[in-house]
């Protein structure tokens, strides 16, 4: 399961981090052509490439063939199969779930103690709660802000809940999770929320838009220091208030540059559904065939009694045993006792193979060959001292269409 999984999580983190550069590129002329909506709606991009990276299937052939991929595609191969030792991928998946349940950890205490000064009168204003959201104020809400900029900070917040920002700051937390160690979701993740805050202030302005000067004076009352984000949405937030007053003297954009930014859109959702597609490693992943061969001092030839685990076994035309397998994805075989875990991974020129895995007899690890061999010629490994427990096995791989 380690083994399968971990490739699985690398190409996901490779996809959203290029969706993540992408978007941290394109944000501010979004933002500027067609408006602070439009830029904050471009984040649905992230978990899109994440979700497409994920689904089984290999893409179709007109996708794999696009030039510009290949070094997308060359990524995605390399994180396919970058397949470490069965005991290795079972440490990395430990240290990712302890990493994911540490950061999961800390948004809930973060969000607990936002909760608890919330009630106390020391929090807000914020936006709070999946299920039920209600807008929570501090004590000194009413003499902190003048009577028009109360109302323009509740309907700020009410904005948010109207839009769902709450489930969605849950999904990016989430994302956090799952992808602890990787820096671009964190500064994507900081940028989504500045992009929700902006859109938050264009859409009260849109509604009140003769009142940007006491909008301003009330950004200018709030910003008393950074506060850490949860899933809530707050008033105070870590985006820079000298940004959002710039904001706020832009031009809102007219209907057509709102219909040609909702086309916009799209065309980046299909190009990056089309682009993920394209780069996914399977294609990219080439597949073998490997005929095997295994004997011991006692017994010359005992290739007929293996049996493989998890991959398609068949006969060649030789009547020696082959297993049907792809580059990173471990197979193994045992017999009297021997078992042979093994991955096949492209060597340094294109007739050659990397073999790499590990052999035990009666669950004890005996060792761990490495071989470098040509595609088509025996690759044989030997354990023994030239008694009766000698153990040999013999592996020709072939490449598959």
């Amino acid at each position: 399961m380690a083994s399968s999984l971990l490739p699985l999580l690398l190409r996901a983190a490779l996809f959203a981090g290029l969706a993540i550069i992408l978007l941290l590129a394109a944000r501010k002329p979004l933002r500027r052509w067609f408006g602070a909506a439009l830029a904050y709606q471009a984040w649905l991009l992230v978990p899109l490439v994440v979700i497409t990276s994920s689904v089984p299937g290999r893409p179709a052939q007109v996708l794999q063939s696009v030039e510009v991929l290949r070094p997308v595609q060359s990524l995605a191969a390399q994180a396919a199969t970058a397949a470490p030792s069965s005991g290795q991928a079972e440490l990395l998946l430990l240290a990712w779930i302890l990493g994911a349940l540490a950061m999961a950890l800390r948004f809930a205490l973060g969000q607990r103690a936002f909760l608890r000064l919330a009630r106390a009168g020391g929090a807000g204003p914020a936006s709070v709660g999946l299920f039920r959201p209600q807008v929570v104020v501090p004590d000194d809400f009413a003499t902190r802000y003048a009577t028009a900029e109360q109302a323009l900070v509740l309907a700020h917040e009410r904005a948010h809940i109207a839009r769902g920002d709450l489930q969605a700051n849950l999904v990016a937390s989430l994302l956090q999770c799952v992808f602890w160690f990787n820096p671009l979701v964190h500064l994507g993740v900081r940028c989504f929320r500045q992009d929700q805050e902006l859109a938050c202030d264009a859409a009260v302005m849109r509604r009140h838009p003769d009142q940007r000067r006491i909008y301003a004076e009330a950004l200018l009352k709030s910003h008393t220091g950074a506060l850490r984000t949860g899933l809530h949405c707050h008033w105070q937030s870590t985006h820079p208030t000298k940004e959002r007053i710039m904001q706020l003297q832009h031009t809102p954009p007219g209907s057509f540059r709102r219909v040609a930014g909702r086309c916009m859109l799209a065309l980046l959702a299909a190009g990056a559904f089309g682009a993920t597609l394209g780069a996914r490693a399977e294609q990219a992943a080439p597949r073998y065939a490997v005929d095997l061969a295994m004997a011991t001092a006692s017994a010359p030839d005992i290739r007929f009694k293996l049996k493989a685990d998890s991959f398609s076994q068949q006969n060649n035309q030789h009547g020696i045993p082959r297993i049907l397998t792809a580059a990173g994805e471990q197979f193994a075989v045992e017999s009297n006792g021997w078992r042979v875990e093994m991955t096949v991974r492209p060597g340094d020129a294109p007739d050659q193979v990397w073999l790499a895995g590990r052999l035990f007899k009666d669950k004890n690890l005996v060792s761990e060959p490495k071989l470098l061999t040509r595609i088509g010629e025996p690759a044989t490994v030997k354990v023994g001292d030239g008694g009766a427990q000698d153990f040999s096995v013999a592996m020709t791989v072939t490449p598959q269409p």
